[in-house]
């Protein structure tokens, strides 16, 4: 039986007691050199960086919901289209289904 994560809490946790990088053109770079162990996108993320982050060969998480609502969250009060976790802490965000 496949285990069904919460990635709203998974996030947050995340962001709390381990690295993330928020923000389009660092994820971007974090996923290109190799640092990110996975990408969250928003579900409204932009084609171009999409298409970045996918060229590399790092884990993709699709967000379902909008950059709206990804950052608060993270527990951040603005809008996250792409953020890359760098080491997630305590949490077991890494355990969730990618692309």
């Amino acid at each position: 039986m496949k285990m069904k994560i919460n990635v709203d809490k998974s996030l947050n946790k995340a962001v709390k007691t381990g690295k993330v990088i928020i923000g389009a053109n660092r994820t971007v770079d974090a996923a290109a050199n190799g640092s990110a162990k996975m990408v969250v996108l928003a579900s409204n993320c932009p084609e171009d960086i999409k298409q970045k982050v996918q060229e590399t060969n790092v884990q993709v998480l699709e967000y379902e919901g909008t950059s709206v609502e990804l950052g608060p969250i993270c527990g951040k009060p603005f809008t996250i289209a792409a953020m890359a976790i760098i080491d997630a802490g305590e949490s077991d965000i890494l355990a969730a289904k990618a692309l």
